[in-house]
């Protein structure tokens, strides 16, 4: 196990010694995201869109209530369907009244289902594969590899309203379990998200494809756990 930093690991039970904050307005901490931010304001870290650690060798992911939480960004191989082309034949009109495709695949959901074939992972419609979005087995193992090779989760809770955030608890995960990315994927511990709609121009707005999985099921991406206390 590589030890985070020994200032990471007293600035987590200072934090979670204090518990309440109120984050500020009117800065860069807005959003759903405005928690975590915040967060990595308290551990001084630097932020960026850079596939790479917050902390150094460590990642840093702040998670409350149900929702899914983003692992990693990757889009689909360049040599098969563009966005649009997804878009085109599985999109629908929302309530932007815009072409969109918004849809999270956990394994098989209503209408579409993930498969492993061949060295890639491929999303389809079932009952029509003439569109399937494809992932190389290789470029997924160094997406997770690169900047989730150690965690550190923190959860609380969030209220957006009042903009006050608890840091309950937090954990560092390590020994990821990089050798079973694939077979997450597969029986859907892991789940791919879509999120993009045709601009009145006609280009797609693509808000990034995300590989997502439950807070609860983290634990099983990973062989150590140590709790911050």
């Amino acid at each position: 196990m590589t030890a985070p930093q020994s200032s990471i690991r007293a600035q987590l039970r200072d934090i979670l010694g204090t518990r309440e904050y109120k984050i500020p307005s009117g800065e860069r901490f807005e959003g759903t995201g405005a928690p975590g931010l915040y967060l990595e304001h308290l551990l001084n870290l630097k932020t960026s869109n850079l596939d790479i650690p917050d902390a150094g060798a460590w990642e840093l992911k702040f998670t409350s209530g149900s929702a899914l939480l983003t692992l990693f960004h990757k889009e689909a191989d360049r040599g098969g369907p563009t966005m649009k082309d997804v878009i085109d034949a599985w999109g629908y009109i929302g309530k932007n009244g815009r072409q969109n495709f918004r849809h999270t695949v956990c394994g098989q959901s209503v209408g579409y289902r993930v498969s492993n074939e061949e060295g890639t992972i491929r999303v389809s419609k079932i009952g029509d594969e003439d569109i399937a979005p494809y992932w190389s087995h290789n470029a997924l193992l160094i997406a997770f590899a690169r900047k989730l090779g150690n965690l550190i989760h923190v959860e609380g809770s969030w209220n957006s309203r009042t903009r006050t955030v608890f840091y309950e608890s937090a954990e560092f995960l390590s020994g990821a379990r990089i050798d079973q990315l694939i077979e997450f994927i597969t029986d859907g511990t892991i789940c791919i998200d879509f999120d993009a709609y045709i601009r009145d121009t006609g280009a797609v707005r693509n808000h990034g494809t995300k590989f997502r999985i439950k807070a609860s099921d983290l634990h099983s991406l990973y062989t150590t756990r140590e709790a911050v206390g």
